[in-house]
């Protein structure tokens, strides 16, 4: 035989092998199995962001179809909560049709932080009926697992879904029970299923720690977001456009409980969370709880875990609650060990969703202040006025020394104790066309300022 007869039959014998490998490649064609359930269910979510400077932003997110009825869901952290609600505009779907593209008009429903997942519901009645995906309740995954997830490809590529395939590496139990994969997983807010087709949940995001408690190293991962994390929101949509609002105690500036202050305070193994500032009107002002409290315990549970998790671990369990729901606190207070019950709160409002006034001519957006900026001011409850959102550079109220942040209390000399007065007060001196308006703002914390605004008509 001669030698190139020899390296053909080689040749030959290699690529059979390899072909009878691919044939008898189990995790393959399960994997193809899986892509082919999901990619029908998979949606292309788009909407537009209205930027304060008058620019509109294209966004394309995946989305996965949950009920008969079209309605979709999508990672949350694609609205994010430092954007007012009232810049997301034109919800809509686009799905493949064959080898086209078809785009439907939609609702946008709210969204769940805690939980991870934003809804909006197809109302275009020329969509068609997409197929539900099925979450299973219960389904585990376990180390070593493969699980497979989704991604696309961008507007070029007609949105392609991508699959992604990772082995579960990791079971994180607290704060939140989560699995962290050896690579990159798919898209936020998609399916994660197992090999055989189960939907055990959705991709997350979680921060970790990879550093010490004395010097952390934060960082944004993705994690396996379990069914039981946000199957009651599937269940309980919401509704208008609005963020759920979660259960709310009403602590500010929560400190863990250390080895050092435990021996201190004579706590034994006993942790918790010492409270650095109770919020007035909130329900732990209510309680009478009391800053410089310790709370080892809620509900009969233990507050425990890692010094860098405890204060998470205090903050998930009081999430996971219901408004409404009356929560005993155990709490020591001067060396002894007391209870105290309160009912949870909706957690305030946020700056995204306070109402808004803007005014072009001046290049200027206001909004009404809200309870995290008191507190992140340090200042009183009974503090009014409205907040500098936006300032158009080069505009009127930029050019004269207005900032953002900073909070108006006066406009010519007139109280603007909040956004109704503050826009009829406003709008009644544009009438007079000024050569110059006058505001007298708080900015920081204590410093006062007097803004004159030249008005050039």
């Amino acid at each position: 035989m001669s030698i190139r007869m020899f390296v053909m039959m080689l040749a030959g014998l290699v690529v059979a092998m390899a072909a009878a490998a691919a044939d008898a490649d189990p995790v393959g064609d399960q994997v193809r199995q899986v892509y082919d359930k999901v990619v029908p269910s998979t949606v292309i979510v788009t909407f537009y962001i209205q930027q304060e400077g008058g620019e509109r932003i294209n966004a394309h997110v995946l989305g996965t179809v949950i009920t008969d009825d079209n309605v979709i869901m999508f990672a949350s952290a694609a609205i994010p909560s430092q954007v007012a609600i009232s810049q997301f505009q034109d919800f809509g779907i686009i799905v493949n049709e064959g080898d086209d593209l078809a785009e439907y008009k939609a609702d946008y429903l709210g969204k769940d932080d805690q939980a991870q997942v934003a809804f909006l519901k197809v109302t275009d009645a020329k969509a068609p009926k997409l197929p539900a995906l099925v979450f299973d309740e219960g389904a585990e995954v376990g180390v070593g697992d493969a699980v497979v997830s989704m991604a696309n490809l961008g507007e070029p590529d007609a949105f392609t879904r991508v699959v992604q395939v990772a082995r579960v590496a990791a079971r994180i139990e607290q704060p939140v029970e989560t699995y962290l994969c050896t690579s990159g997983l798919g898209s936020p807010g998609t399916p994660v299923l197992t090999l055989d087709g189960k939907t055990v949940g959705i991709v997350g995001l979680v921060r970790l720690n990879q550093g010490t408690n004395a010097q952390p190293k934060w960082s944004l991962a993705q994690v396996v977001w379990p069914v039981e994390r946000f199957i009651e929101r599937l269940k309980n949509l919401p509704k208008g456009g609005k963020s759920v609002r979660q259960a709310w105690v009403g602590v500010h500036t929560l400190t863990p409980i250390t080895k050092e202050l435990a021996e201190y305070f004579n706590l034994g193994d006993r942790r918790g969370v010492v409270v650095g500032q109770v919020i007035e009107d909130s329900p732990a002002d209510k309680a009478g709880i009391k800053a410089e409290d310790i709370i080892l315990a809620v509900a009969g549970e233990p507050i425990s875990g890692t010094e860098g998790q405890l204060v998470e671990n205090f903050m998930n369990n009081i999430r996971q609650r219901k408004v409404g729901e009356k929560v005993p606190l155990e709490v020591w207070r001067e060396g002894k060990t007391r209870t105290v019950t309160l009912a949870l709160g909706p957690q305030p409002a946020s700056a995204a969703e306070a109402e808004r006034y803007a005014n072009t001519q001046f290049g200027l957006t206001v909004r009404e202040m809200v309870v995290g900026d008191r507190l992140a001011r340090e200042l009183p409850k009974d503090e009014t006025g409205v907040v500098v959102a936006f300032l158009k550079p080069a505009g009127w109220a930029a050019d004269g020394g207005l900032q953002g942040g900073d909070i108006i209390k006066k406009v010519q000399d007139q109280d603007t104790p909040n956004l109704a007065t503050f826009k009829k007060v406003f709008q009644a001196e544009l009438k007079k066309k000024p050569a110059e308006v006058v505001l007298f703002v708080l900015r920081g914390k204590k410093d006062t300022h007097v803004v004159r605004i030249e008005a050039r008509w």
